[in-house]
């Protein structure tokens, strides 16, 4: 049985900020509005869920929005009851949350903390940029706020990524959000670019608030920020997720697994529908309150919107870099400035690739020999990284000398 992930909707698009850049300013009302989801839509979903997925011993909940924090801490206490009255060991939850911390404080913090909660947090760079675009509907910054936020997890050794929507306040500014970023100690980062769009409005092409050829010289400058001297201190999903499909290893991106079969999306009223860009009645699976989990996940609709992926544009079949991009999300497919309907972004990771690919390659090759020896270790029961080992790849030399060797291409995990 496949993992199944479900995001929530947990108060559809209420936020307490006003960001610029914000594809969620329009909700599937026309205005943005007070709604929370509902404890009986819990208390009806998480029984059915636990059981489906019980198989996989993995269970991956994420609570968005809108802001879901606003939700209140009290909700999310629910939250945690009804996994844990539902679940059976050796069941493992995963919850995250992605949100602008503006409301967390200690006592968001150490919930956090006691639950394991993954944290996402939307932070675009050091104060002048970032409040640039995050702005409360007081027209005031955000950034203080946040980094107390962000301040009040540390404290508590909440596990903590970054999200940073790449637009014009920060496309040409990637050394400086590289440098503000090692600077804060945030090593864990993710990238998205800026766009116009509507999931209720699945027939009108996104509109993005940066061109193709920016974002490639982003991702290019990026890249050279990450690379370094060959030793990447810091994780940027992208590209770590580039060196899982070299490696052979499932994607865990969507936009670049080449597949859309392995989430639900669940709004505050419990209507379901496959994917957060896609929530339109044309996409609707059913309702938590009334359907039952398999059939909405064995629905044709759902059968439908997964066979989508498997036709991609023609221009992408005879692509040299299909392997890495993927076909990218078809929701980019229509808005493509070019006549051979491939992904908006098809010309920016073709920079990207272009410039990066060998570098790409060099570090796969080094996971690949760090996987190898990892193997070793556990089939000699060593549980020590030990570079006087003979190398797994066979050469008869030590793996210090060898495929642990950067200068020679060698694992840089086992460097550090």
């Amino acid at each position: 049985m496949p993992p199944l992930s479900v995001m929530f909707k947990t108060v559809s698009s209420d936020c307490n900020l006003d960001c610029s850049y914000c594809y969620y300013r329009q909700s599937m009302e026309g205005v943005r509005a007070q709604r929370r989801l509902d404890a009986v839509l819990l208390e009806r979903f998480m029984p059915l869920y636990m059981e489906y997925i019980a198989d996989t011993h993995r269970a991956n909940l994420s609570w968005q929005g809108g802001e879901p924090t606003l939700a209140g801490l009290d909700f999310f206490r629910l939250v945690v009851e009804l996994e844990a009255k539902y679940a059976s060991p050796p069941l493992v939850i995963d919850n995250a949350i992605q949100t602008n911390a503006v409301l967390l404080d200690d006592r968001w913090a150490e919930f956090f903390a006691e639950y394991r909660f993954l944290v996402g947090v939307s932070l675009d760079g050091p104060e002048d940029i970032h409040d640039a675009a995050r702005k409360d509907r007081g027209g005031n910054g955000s950034y203080r706020r946040v980094m107390a936020g962000i301040e009040a997890l540390r404290k508590r050794s909440v596990e903590l990524n970054i999200l940073c929507v790449v637009s014009p306040h920060n496309v040409h500014m990637a050394h400086d959000l590289m440098q503000f970023y090692r600077r804060e100690g945030l090593t864990y980062l993710q990238f998205i670019p800026a766009m116009d769009f509507q999931s209720t409005e699945p027939y009108k092409p996104p509109t993005y608030l940066i061109n193709p050829g920016q974002y490639g010289e982003f991702l290019a400058a990026l890249f050279d920020e990450w690379y370094g001297e060959g030793i990447p201190r810091v994780s940027i999903r992208t590209f770590d997720n580039f060196i899982q499909s070299l490696l052979g290893v499932n994607n865990d991106l969507c936009v670049h697994s080449g597949s859309c079969d392995s989430g639900l999306v669940i709004e505050y009223n419990g209507d379901v529908f496959p994917c957060d860009f896609y929530v339109h009645p044309k996409w609707w699976l059913g309702n938590v309150l009334q359907d039952s989990l398999k059939n909405m996940l064995e629905s044709g609709v759902r059968r439908r919107f997964i066979r989508r992926r498997e036709h991609p544009p023609d221009a992408c079949v005879q692509c040299q870099w299909k392997n890495l991009c993927k076909s990218e999300c078809p929701r980019n497919w229509r808005a493509s400035p070019m006549s051979s309907g491939v992904s908006y972004f098809c010309q920016s990771y073709r920079m990207l690739f272009e410039h990066a690919g060998e570098r790409l390659n060099t570090l796969a090759a080094r996971l690949a020999a760090y996987r190898k020896y990892m193997a070793w270790c556990a089939a000699h029961k060593s549980i020590s990284l030990n570079g006087n080992v003979p190398c797994p790849c066979g050469s008869g030399h030590k793996f210090r000398d060898c495929c642990g060797n950067p200068a020679l291409g060698g694992s840089y995990l086992f460097q550090q």
